[in-house]
């Protein structure tokens, strides 16, 4: 078999079948809207994935999967114009209501998804598309081709590197098999199929999380599974336990193994 004769797109949506976490609805990110706001509000990756990509003043920005405004407030705070959609409507309530407090005045929202029509939606096209970990989609190649119909100039796609933010200590811990599922290399190579060679760079966080206390930490793994019965709310308290260390604050640093790391895709749709 040839390079160009293997259909990547569909790898990756078998390996998605395999991954060991079941597949986010709509309602599901909805209730976790609020709690989600909270623990990306305490990472510094707009700050590290903004000093790498370093968007000129004046750029427009599709914000594809913004969630609760983890990219859009920030390139808002640049001065950029945004264009923030999710298919969440809690997320665009909780990143509606950061950009109020900070007075933020050139965010629109639109409530959709990868696989509604963004022309029926009015999604015009953008000098910047942005997909930051947010490309859990069905099919793959679909959604970059989608990006690169908006793009008038630059396309950003941050993924994950193996397991990602997933650890798959927490999975044994609780007696659960761990299945991370595709990651960049799947994004990679259904790239260099449709005649794209991107630039690809990587964000490596500390291995180290500080949380307000114990709950917090306790809420900051538990998002990572589903369903936990009671026998596996003890492994998972146990697990933090483990990992955890207090503070002179008064505020405790969770210390996992491994640093969590994510790959940065991006390049100029007109080279």
């Amino acid at each position: 078999m040839k390079y160009a004769d293997i259909d990547w797109n569909r790898l990756w949506q078998e390996e998605r079948r395999q991954k060991s976490w079941r597949r986010k609805k709509k309602k599901d990110w909805d209730k976790r809207a609020n709690s989600f706001a909270k623990r990306t509000a305490g990472s510094d990756f707009s700050d590290l994935l903004l000093a790498m990509i370093a968007p000129p003043a004046g750029t427009s920005v599709l914000d594809v999967g913004c969630g609760p405004g983890t990219m859009a407030i920030p390139l808002a705070r640049l001065g950029l114009t945004v264009t923030a959609m999710d298919f969440s409507e809690q997320m665009l309530a909780q990143l509606s209501s950061r950009a109020a407090v900070a007075n933020l005045e050139t965010i629109t929202t639109i409530h959709g998804s990868w696989t509604d029509d963004w022309q029926e939606l009015g999604v015009g096209r953008h000098d910047l598309v942005l997909a930051a970990r947010s490309l859990a989609v069905e099919d793959l190649r679909g959604a970059l081709e989608k990006m690169v119909a908006w793009a008038r100039q630059e396309i950003v796609i941050v993924d994950r590197v193996g397991p990602g933010p997933f650890d798959p200590e927490l999975f044994a811990a609780l007696g659960r098999p761990f299945e991370p599922g595709p990651d960049f290399v799947f994004t990679m190579n259904i790239l260099f199929q449709m005649g794209v060679t991107p630039r690809l760079d990587y964000l490596e966080f500390d291995q180290q999380r500080r949380y307000a206390d114990r709950q917090e930490a306790m809420d900051g793994c538990g998002w990572m599974v589903d369903d936990l019965s009671d026998a596996e709310q003890q492994k998972l308290a146990a697990y933090v336990d483990e990992r955890l260390s207090s503070n002179s604050d008064g505020t405790v640093t969770l210390t996992r193994s491994k640093p969590v790391k994510w790959a940065v895709i991006r390049w100029n749709v007109h080279e």
